[in-house]
């Protein structure tokens, strides 16, 4: 018997506050009979719930066993095994949503003989059991986490298996591999015909092949999951908050017409065309006037060093200035293939006066956006300039498996190396007997993105991030 089998869990599934509906959460073999003792129909007699249909929903009250008191009007949502989210018997109350009630509940639950939940206590039981493997679990806390709806999409994809078919492709071809490599051997009075070393580099190419493709969506997956980071740089009073209000919608800046007005770095997420921007407003680059603006000043610095993205803004209305030409050369100390800027002449609508060719010149780039923040002029092609930035260069995959962690990165690079060092091993004509080591190792480790071969470590190290209650 599993460790876990004569254990009854409960938790609040949802966030603690006030709401419409909190939902107490009990799975496990003693859910139904917990259930029963703290359940009461609308005449507020106790009823036999194992009797209940499962998947029926049943309107009453929760009660203080030991007192007949009400604690809270419900509604019961019973699921029974293996039709559930963890295959364990589960009984769900619908509770009012406030914090009071919802304790109270979950105390009941917890007097009767049910335990608190760990972190991921749920979704684990859902792996434990065999529901899910360990890549849709960690899609779980994804999907919840999810800031945009390309990030939406690729958690729903993990979620519903797609991981986890490739690497089992992947697998079913090594174990395949490894039984044709091990049965000579291991059966050497059966006559076994050894397999040819270019059907096993014709396998281990398949395999490397379809391994990198999984490596190469990291950065893309990132993006996903984590978003990127993009810095609003330029001189004072060249408009920086109000592009910062304008890609929130709304007026999270002050902005006024006094140089100076941003002292510190403003940051907000927004999504833009599916894709999670955090923007950062931060202050105009000037000759500090006093000990506020020196800091917030080399804030700045700090964030230009640092960010992935960098929109670049100037007055079209006027030349360039020295703090124009300031501005350009902090961007160029930082330039590097992983930074990119994206160049913003705004204020069109007063005139251009602006030496587009100088400019264009000293940053060594070819285009710029045109922009009337005031008019709303050249908003729609920054964002997709912005959209264009994040994900150039990165792969796209049409099939939506996409890696976006680093412990599955870590796992596939693990098992490349070991592939690698088998293509290595047949190069130099080894004994398949010393192959079958990496091919094992590299079998290990594609199991341990799914949970195939993982220790009990890394399980609860992983279900340690979810929240209480899933």
């Amino acid at each position: 018997m599993k460790f876990w089998e004569n254990d009854t869990i409960a938790a609040i599934s949802t966030p603690i506050g006030e709401s419409g509906i909190g939902i107490v959460r009990i799975s496990g073999p003693k859910a139904l009979e917990i259930a029963q003792e703290v359940f009461r129909d609308k005449k507020l007699n106790k009823t036999k719930i194992r009797n209940f249909l499962s998947h029926s929903v049943h309107y009453g009250f929760v009660i203080n066993p030991e007192s007949g008191e009400k604690i809270d009007e419900v509604i019961l949502v019973l699921m029974k095994k293996p039709q559930t989210y963890t295959r364990e018997d589960t009984v769900e109350f619908n509770c009012h949503g406030g914090i009071l009630s919802l304790r109270k509940v979950l105390e009941a639950v917890i007097n009767c003989g049910a335990r608190m939940a760990e972190p991921g206590e749920f979704t684990k039981r859902a792996f434990l059991n065999g529901r899910i493997d360990l890549s849709q679990a960690e899609a779980v806390i994804d999907l919840i986490q999810a800031k945009t709806e390309r990030s939406l999409s690729s958690s729903l994809a993990q979620l519903g298996g797609n991981l986890k078919r490739k690497i089992t492709d992947l697998r079913s071809r090594l174990i395949e591999i490894s039984a044709e490599i091990e049965a000579p051997m291991d059966f050497p009075d059966q006559d076994i015909k050894e397999i040819s070393p270019k059907k096993v580099e014709e396998n281990i190419s398949y395999l490397l092949k379809g391994v990198n493709s999984l490596i190469e969506t990291l950065d893309y997956g990132k993006i996903l999951k984590e978003g990127i980071n993009a810095l609003i740089v330029g001189k004072a009073n060249v408009g920086k908050s109000s592009l910062f209000n304008t890609l929130l919608r709304e007026n999270r800046a002050i902005v006024t017409h006094l140089p100076g007005t941003t002292r510190d770095t403003i940051e907000e997420l927004v999504n833009i065309k599916g894709i999670a921007f955090k923007i950062i407003d931060t202050a105009g680059l000037k000759d500090p006037e006093n000990v506020i603006e020196k800091i917030s000043i080399k804030k700045m610095m700090k964030h230009l060093k640092e960010a992935r993205l960098i929109l670049a803004m100037f007055d079209a209305s006027v030349p360039l200035s020295s703090e124009d030409k300031e501005v350009i050369r902090e961007i160029n100390k930082g330039k590097n293939e992983n930074k990119k800027v994206i160049v913003i002449e705004n204020k069109i609508d007063l005139g251009e006066k602006i030496n587009r060719e100088k400019l264009f010149s000293l940053l060594d780039i070819k285009d710029s956006t045109k922009m009337s923040l005031k008019e709303k002029i050249g908003i729609e092609e920054l964002e997709e300039k912005l959209a264009r930035a994040a994900t150039e260069g990165l792969v796209i995959p049409e099939n939506g498996v996409v890696i976006n962690n680093v412990r599955q990165a870590n796992q596939l690079n693990r098992a490349k190396q070991a592939l690698e060092q088998v293509s290595l091993g047949l190069k130099k004509k080894i004994t398949y007997d010393f192959l079958t080591v990496d091919l094992k190792d590299a079998l290990d480790s594609l199991g341990e993105i799914t949970g195939d071969s993982i220790s009990e470590e890394i399980i609860n190290d992983i279900f340690s991030r979810f929240c209480i209650g899933k």
